[in-house]
């Protein structure tokens, strides 16, 4: 088990500006690297009640469970590997393994019992330094949906609000205040039932 804090901003572009980014700083998405977050919620969806989120992130033939809780500036993220058979009876029963995110499941008030999987976003994503922090271009599919998003992660709130202001201010583009992943996904499983 492993716990981290993240502190991240991020905003929403369209194709143009992700291409015109991209650009200004001389990369390309021919070295993105594929990655697929499976989403778990209960019924009653007690994980966005307390303002969280539960993953199963695959990645380069590895797995690993995710929590995500609000701490302070960032997000407190806590992470378990998993065996292919154990991803497989998470989605399929609903199944999550023992160990830490249990642990902190429980400390949420969250019974594991009552999750289940809710479907995948499909991720390709460049990371790059960055002003001493982490730029990522990602380019997700979801549920018949395609978006265009910048990320940078930083040591602080007010390192990572600057680099990514001075970045798109640089290039003319405007921020957008951006959901996360999981957020984006939900609200679009919402439309698509309602």
């Amino acid at each position: 088990m492993t716990q981290e804090i993240e502190i991240e901003v991020k905003s929403l572009v369209d194709e143009p500006a992700f291409s015109q980014l991209l650009q200004f700083l001389n990369k390309s998405m021919k070295q993105a690297v594929m990655q697929k977050n499976h989403y778990f919620e209960t019924t009653d969806q007690a994980l966005k009640q307390a303002k969280s989120a539960l993953r199963i992130r695959e990645k380069n033939n590895t797995f690993t469970l995710t929590l995500k809780e609000p701490y302070q500036d960032g997000l407190l993220e806590t992470h378990q590997t998993l065996s292919s058979l154990e991803v497989d009876r998470a989605i399929k029963e609903g199944d999550i393994p023992r160990g830490e995110v249990m642990h902190q499941l429980k400390e949420l008030d969250i019974n594991p019992a009552t999750l289940s999987y809710l479907g995948t976003l499909t991720t390709e994503r460049l990371e790059c330094d960055y002003k001493n922090g982490a730029l990522c271009f990602d380019k997700s599919t979801y549920l018949g949906q395609v978006d265009y998003e910048i990320e940078f992660e930083g040591n602080s709130l007010e390192h990572a609000t600057h680099s990514l202001e001075s970045l798109f201010s640089e290039n003319g583009i405007k921020q957008v205040p951006t959901p996360n992943k999981v957020q984006r996904f939900f609200e679009r499983k919402q439309a698509l039932n309602d």
